[in-house]
């Protein structure tokens, strides 16, 4: 069976004062996500209307590749602009098969995270 493309997309909304910082955040590991082997894209575009709100995206060959993602420096970045949010993030990450959110993402971490050695 052909694997499918793995999507992360997450709707950010920031306050005035901490949405260029974060926005930088995002842009600024974009290049290097985007060269990973696997990686199809990874955008980051701000709302003309409400610049304070952003969509950030991920598109992936495979789960395996997503995953190793998940263990990256550029991937932290992402999570911290999740911590810069004034209002929780709307996050959806599947593929053909189904959708599941922020949950879905956290556990996935953690899983990753106790999967690495020297894990507790």
């Amino acid at each position: 069976m052909k694997s499918e493309v793995v999507t992360l997309s997450i709707d950010l909304h920031f306050t005035a004062e901490n949405a260029p910082q974060a926005i930088q955040l995002l842009i600024s590991g974009c290049g290097k996500t985007e060269a990973k082997p696997g990686c199809q894209q990874c955008r980051v575009t701000k709302d003309t209307v409400k610049g304070n709100r952003v969509r950030y995206t991920e598109a992936w060959n495979t789960q395996a590749d997503f995953d190793r993602h998940l263990q990256s420096e550029e991937f932290r970045r992402v999570l911290v602009a999740l911590d810069m949010c004034s209002e929780e993030p709307e996050v959806s990450v599947g593929n053909f098969s189904g959708h599941t959110g922020l949950r879905y993402l956290q556990n996935l971490c953690d899983r990753i995270d106790s999967e690495q050695p020297g894990a507790a």
